[in-house]
């Protein structure tokens, strides 16, 4: 297994920022997977995972306007009335309003994403490509890497983060997670534009 391939089935595992994990890789200088997982529970990294059996009863609502033609409503899931008046809460509800009216993502999660808008995506692709005079067999192979691409692009966990693209919304999640102590969730969103 590559590096490469060991940083994504750990992050795929413990939904832990990549620069934890190479920091982890680093300090043990192993490749087992297993040792690297135990030595970032040991540091405490792994809280927010033990919780993600705990109940998110809690939370809030958060809205952003932009020249009142553009609005966003935003729904945060927390386990406690205390971290939902958190600064840190108010303030991760505000950067993902803002998030979702700069990107306008179509889904929460990859796991939300609709067949039918990817389908009409596919399509759209394939079309162009053919106008591009693509051979078939050629198009076939690029569509393969655009579906994966659309669902990545489309999906707000998966985004690349307003404030820093170096992370995505679900690693800043999990970071204000690590923070808050608490199981948090972005369980949905809508956008409203004008006349649309």
């Amino acid at each position: 297994m590559s590096i490469i391939d060991l940083i994504k089935s750990i992050r795929y595992k413990t939904g832990l920022p990549l620069k934890d994990i190479n920091k982890a890789i680093e300090s043990l200088d192993t490749i087992d997977e297993d040792k690297i997982i135990t030595h970032l529970r040991e540091q405490g990294l792994l809280k927010s995972q033990a919780r993600q059996d705990k109940e998110t009863n809690n939370g809030g609502i958060f809205s952003y306007i932009h020249e009142s033609r553009l609005g966003v409503l935003l729904e945060i899931k927390c386990e406690t009335d205390f971290v939902s008046r958190s600064d840190v809460f108010k303030e991760l509800g505000s950067d993902v309003c803002l998030h979702v009216a700069a990107y306008q993502p179509k889904f929460v999660s990859e796991l939300d994403v609709d067949q039918d808008f990817i389908d009409k995506e596919v399509e759209i692709s394939r079309n162009q490509l053919l106008n591009e005079g693509k051979a078939p067999e050629m198009i076939e192979k690029i569509l393969a890497g655009k579906k994966a691409k659309i669902v990545k692009e489309f999906s707000l966990l998966t985004q690349a983060f307003l404030k820093n693209s170096e992370i995505s919304v679900a690693d800043h999640l999990a970071q204000i997670s690590q923070s808050t102590g608490e199981k948090l969730m972005i369980t949905r969103f809508e956008i409203f534009t004008l006349n649309s």
